[in-house]
């Protein structure tokens, strides 16, 4: 059957590019561009999650439904879906015709079916995949037995009841459920063509299909470049490239000399570039809490946070907003905001003088010796570190020194564990609390020397719950985190996207990552 829609799809690729792109010519239409921090280098939707990469998944490839510029849910590559009254079972009917798209917009034989759409889920419960998308679709029937290896394949709720009709089985109701689709995890791969590529699929041009309205035209070390064949004043062209000309401008100047077509921004500065604002970063204080070390000592972390919260002001840049917990606000789980569900994590710590005196008991100044406040020179936070650091003097008789040090061997100390105690940024890669919380675990990264087995227990088991039952674990592992004072959060830092006049239609989530321009027009 799926040879013969091959077939039939050949016939019919001419009156669906029609129906998609609604023209059929391609003059006129304008070209987007962004700037990434590097070229993307792997366009497998099934395990992409590095932000250039995942941007230009949205882009190539289509998904049963999409989110259009109002955030509405809308079909994409379906024409319908239902869902049973108990919520835990969605039917799509997938449109007939649908083909892949090669590179250079080369048609192809390969039709878009159902089968594609369960050999993709497959993929995300194969652990050899090492699909970052499996904590997202966890509530499918039998996925964590799949995932890990006691179940099979075709146990997994994913199944073609034809060869345009596609099932999901959930093993409890996710109100999340069609939001979560429009993620590239959940874009259709063709089984055929993904062997036949040996280990290489999205790896190349070469084996790469795209099943979205652009298509690969070019994926050079200069960047990567998505087309379509499109009228004024859809974006027909979309361009992933660095910005090696014009370093040190601001992203409105950027724009302004038309660099670039929208760019993030964290300056603060006035402009009349239409704005969308958001955070996604935490400014803390860690302490490097590792078996051996002085900050090993609790009580000694708690004291030194307490006093370090009572003597941060904020400053007077704009940029940058009293923390609320570690997690910014903005961000949600399953749909749920977060920061208002989880409520606030900040430990209470009445006397953080008593407290440290207590702590100093058997202490030496000897096991001070070497102690710095380490933070990256660009951040302009220096004011901030001395400002604790001069409380630190006043209340505690401890003396130590601010260290900055330039962004990339900031990183690498971060990461090495090369540091007594830091100022800095703790990011939600992908707008995931989740992410957020993992990177303090042994598996994701290991920051502060933090370990405790009921952390990562919690963890863990969110991951296998949906809706406010894993909004509740996350919360809990906040809280944890935060009350043992290896983590302490300071700052939001606030960020922006700015756009060139005339766009419109963008749609654009700085947590998921999303810059999808299937709707985006320029005048």
């Amino acid at each position: 059957m799926k040879q013969f829609l091959r077939i039939t799809a050949a016939v019919l690729a001419a009156a669906f590019l029609f129906a998609l792109t609604g023209c059929s010519g391609g003059s006129g239409a304008a070209s987007f561009t962004w700037f990434v921090d590097t070229i993307p280098a792997n366009l497998d939707p099934q395990v992409v999650s590095a932000a250039p990469d995942v941007i230009a998944c949205e882009n190539l490839y289509g998904g049963l439904v999409r989110k259009n510029a109002d955030g509405e849910i809308v079909p994409n590559l379906c024409e319908s879906w239902t869902v049973s009254p108990d919520g835990r079972t969605y039917t799509f009917a997938i449109k007939d015709g649908l083909t892949y798209t090669a590179a250079k917009g080369t048609a192809t034989d390969y039709s878009i079916t159902a089968e594609d759409f369960v050999f993709a889920f497959r993929r995300i419960f194969q652990a050899q995949t090492g699909s970052p998308y499996a904590v997202e679709f966890s509530a499918i029937e039998n996925s964590a037995a799949v995932l890990d290896g006691t179940a099979a394949l075709s146990t997994l709720g994913v199944s073609a009841s034809g060869p345009l009709t596609l099932v999901f089985r959930l093993s409890e109701k996710d109100d999340n459920f069609l939001a979560k689709l429009t993620l590239p995890g959940a874009m259709p791969c063709d089984e055929e063509f993904f062997n036949s590529t040996r280990g290489t699929y999205g790896l190349t041009a070469k084996t790469t299909l795209s099943s979205g309205s652009f298509y690969l035209y070019n994926w050079t070390a200069s960047g990567l470049f998505l087309r379509r064949d499109v009228s004024a004043p859809l974006i027909g062209s979309l361009r992933l490239v660095q910005n090696t000309g014009s370093t040190g401008k601001s992203a409105a100047q950027l724009i302004a000399d038309e660099k670039c077509s929208a760019a993030l921004d964290d300056t603060g500065e006035a402009t009349a570039l239409r704005a969308v604002s958001y955070s996604d970063t935490t400014w803390a204080l860690l302490f490097n809490s590792a078996e051996g070390s002085v900050f090993e000592n609790q009580a000694l972390r708690q004291a030194l946070a307490g006093i370090a919260r009572e003597n941060a002001a904020v400053p007077s840049s704009g940029l940058y907003t009293a923390a609320e917990g570690l997690v910014p606000a903005g961000l949600t789980v399953d749909g749920i905001a977060y920061r208002d569900t989880a409520g606030d994590p900040m430990p209470v710590i009445p006397d953080p003088r008593a407290l440290y005196l207590e702590a100093r008991q058997g202490m030496a100044s000897s096991d001070f010796s070497g102690v710095t406040i380490l933070l990256p020179k660009e951040a302009g936070l220096t004011e901030l570190a001395e400002q604790i650091n001069g409380a630190w003097q006043k209340d505690c008789s401890l003396f130590f020194s601010v260290e900055e040090v330039p962004q990339e061997e900031f990183g690498k100390r971060l990461a090495a564990g090369d540091y007594t105690i830091a100022l800095a940024p703790i990011c939600a890669e992908g707008g995931s609390v989740y992410q957020m919380l993992q990177q303090f675990t042994a598996e994701g990264g290991g920051l502060t020397g933090y370990s405790d087995p009921l952390y990562t227990e919690r963890l863990a088991e969110s991951a296998q719950q949906t809706g406010r039952a894993r909004c509740a674990l996350l919360a809990e592992c906040e809280r944890q985190l935060l009350e043992s004072c290896t983590v302490v959060p300071l700052l939001g830092q606030q960020k922006r996207l700015l756009v060139a006049d005339g766009i419109k239609g963008l749609v654009f989530d700085p947590f998921t990552p999303v810059l999808d321009l299937t709707y985006t027009t320029k005048n």
